[in-house]
């Protein structure tokens, strides 16, 4: 399948690609120190937000997104359909997810200057327009609907060549992946800000479920194609003796399989929390029945 896959020029090439674009480390860079400045901050004033494994969930989740967009991965999409789905999924499996664990709204708001940070949270409080507008389009239906549509979009035949032939289009593809990809794991990981109502376990194993179904949809269809979808790559030199069709069944195997490991690990996790949780429930039932049964005697008791 990966005929001549040692280290030949290819693979040289791919490993050594690596595109500096100014305007993707500006944005990380930025990104990175306004998250740092707030940790710090609230570090030092002892809040337990801003412990160890956010700060490193956050910085991994930025090494990602360096990852899939300046590495041989960023150039070599454009020759090959399944690099093209391992630059999506490390942006909307890997570096979503570690990013929203991370609370970077609520810890980022405090590496930012303090007017600025006043006039974001006056912005922001319970009874502001923005904030009811924020909630209203971001419900779990809506969401899930619009990562869906965009995912499925992005994928059809004509659209994914303006992508892939055009820079700014393809630019707008991945901050709409990327966006779509925070907003879902925002409501799967039940992160901060916590502008909606509580979502138990159940609705957020649901939640995430739904969200792994028409992926693995997606996935299971391009592998599953008799024709080639993306005939874009047919006209690109091939790399490493993949001819296009296998490119793109390999490329619809990736996101079946390891683009929806992602949700399962987390509906794994979701039931041993809630198995956990419902273990301290009845703990908790099991002592107060026994306090109430002592109670009772001592009342009966002469």
């Amino acid at each position: 399948m990966f005929e001549g896959m040692q280290m030949d020029a290819t693979t040289e090439a791919f490993l050594q690609s690596w595109e500096w674009r100014w305007d993707v480390i500006l944005v990380l860079l930025t990104c990175v120190s306004i998250y740092v400045t707030g940790w710090v901050r609230l570090r030092r004033m002892g809040a337990k937000i801003a412990n160890g494994w956010r700060l490193a969930s956050y910085l991994a989740g930025m090494g990602f997104i360096a990852l899939a967009l300046l590495s041989g991965i960023g150039t070599f999409e454009s020759l090959l359909f399944f690099i093209h789905m391992i630059q999506h999924i490390l942006m909307m499996m890997y570096a979503a997810p570690l990013i929203m664990l991370a609370a970077p709204m609520p810890i980022g708001m405090w590496g930012l200057p303090r007017p600025i940070r006043l006039q974001l949270a006056k912005f922001l409080n319970q009874k502001s327009p923005l904030r009811q507008l924020i909630v209203t389009i971001t419900k779990p239906g809506i969401i899930w609907m619009f990562y869906t549509l965009n995912l499925w979009m992005w994928h059809d035949s004509e659209m994914y060549e303006r992508a892939t032939t055009h820079s700014t289009i393809h630019n707008i593809q991945h901050l709409l992946f990327f966006g779509t990809a925070l907003a879902i794991w925002w409501h799967t990981t039940d992160a901060a800000p916590k502008f909606h109502k509580h979502r138990t376990y159940g609705k957020r194993m649901m939640f995430a479920a739904a969200t792994y179904f028409q992926n693995l949809l997606l996935g299971i269809y391009i592998t599953m194609s008799p024709e080639l979808i993306y005939t874009y790559y047919a006209t690109v030199p091939r790399m490493w003796g993949i001819e296009a069709h296998r490119d793109q069944v390999i490329g619809g195997l990736i996101m079946w399989i390891p683009g929806g490991m992602m949700y399962g690990y987390t509906i794994l996790i979701l039931i041993s929390r809630l198995m956990d949780y419902s273990e301290k429930q009845a703990q908790i039932k099991a002592k107060r029945a026994k306090i109430q049964r002592q109670q009772a005697k001592g009342i009966a008791a002469p």
